[in-house]
């Protein structure tokens, strides 16, 4: 079985929520894959007036990601440094918690529930049979923390997020990428190897949740692991500049650049006068920017992206 379908899943998934303060809009689509294997989340009911944002694009699976999704927020927001209000902290200790729990044997258990009924999933993404589905499968993790005054930015992987200022894209995250000369070094250090952009000819990105048969060196620290779960963390100040936050998945960065998705977005705005879901926004570009047949140069990855924005008078 091929990697693409004989013609493309367009069903969008789509949610959308909003408090006084902000309003978010989020949306998945399948597109030409074999399988879905994206997550997202969105909490904007914390304590501290915290919003919390995040896109988990899976690989080898769809498992961890799914796993991820469900746990995350809980595992965040009972950490001592998130309720001290230490958020760069509380992101960097949330991604290691994961990990960490994905090692576990409660984990190992708990993460079976999400193996597809048919169990599909080994025999398509060939990876060995174990009883840990984290050794060979793992996800992205791009999280956004927004309080009253700041934006925080976590990272593990090639998703994405950008911010508007004022209509001009502000990478908030930094792909990671094999090829990447620090990331490159660290796998290097670790005694790994960089072969076509990939981490011992196998995977495409170089930071991640699960992937667990990489980071099995017990001589070295959590953050010189060939693969690392730790995040690289950003954080700007908000501004009335800032018009919106958005966190995709690579396969809507594979086809259009920051800030051609920033454009897109505020074109939407002007033409709605901002009236509508956020959700409306996103299908729309997911509708442009498909590939027309799985032969084409156009996208035939799955797609996932979050839009968030300020209510504001």
């Amino acid at each position: 079985m091929g990697p693409y379908l004989t013609s493309p899943k367009k069903e969008k998934e789509t949610e959308n929520g909003e408090n006084l303060k902000v309003k978010f809009g989020a949306c998945g689509m399948q597109g030409w894959r074999n399988t879905m294997e994206d997550s997202h989340i969105a909490s904007i009911a914390l304590d501290n007036n915290v919003q919390v944002f995040g896109v988990f694009d899976g690989h080898g699976g769809r498992e961890v990601a799914l796993y991820v999704k469900d746990i995350y927020i809980k595992e965040l927001t009972k950490l001592q440094s998130f309720k001290n209000k230490d958020y760069k902290t509380a992101l960097e200790e949330s991604f290691i918690r994961i990990d960490d729990i994905l090692k576990s044997p409660q984990g190992v258990k708990d993460i079976k529930k999400y193996q597809a009924s048919d169990d599909t999933q080994s025999s398509l993404f060939g990876r060995p049979e174990t009883d840990n589905i984290a050794l060979y499968t793992g996800c992205t993790a791009c999280v956004a923390l927004i309080t009253e005054n700041e934006i925080y930015c976590a990272n593990a992987g090639d998703s994405r997020c950008v911010l508007s200022n004022n209509g001009t894209a502000v990478e908030m995250s930094i792909d990671h990428k094999p090829d990447l000369s620090t990331e490159k070094a660290r796998i290097e250090r670790a005694g790994g190897f960089v072969e076509e952009n990939r981490v011992k000819g196998v995977l495409n990105l170089s930071r991640s949740l699960g992937d667990l048969e990489y980071k099995q060196d017990r001589n070295i620290g959590v953050e010189s692991q060939m693969i690392t779960c730790v995040p690289e963390i950003k954080v700007e100040r908000i501004t009335n500049n800032n018009d919106f936050l958005i966190i995709a998945c690579d396969g809507i960065w594979d086809c259009l650049t920051s800030q051609e998705c920033i454009s897109m977005c505020r074109d939407y705005f002007d033409s709605t006068k901002g009236k509508g879901n956020l959700s409306s926004c996103i299908e729309q570009m997911f509708d442009k920017i498909i590939a027309s047949d799985v032969a084409s140069s156009g996208n035939k990855r799955q797609f996932d992206l979050k839009l968030y924005r300020w209510n504001r008078l």
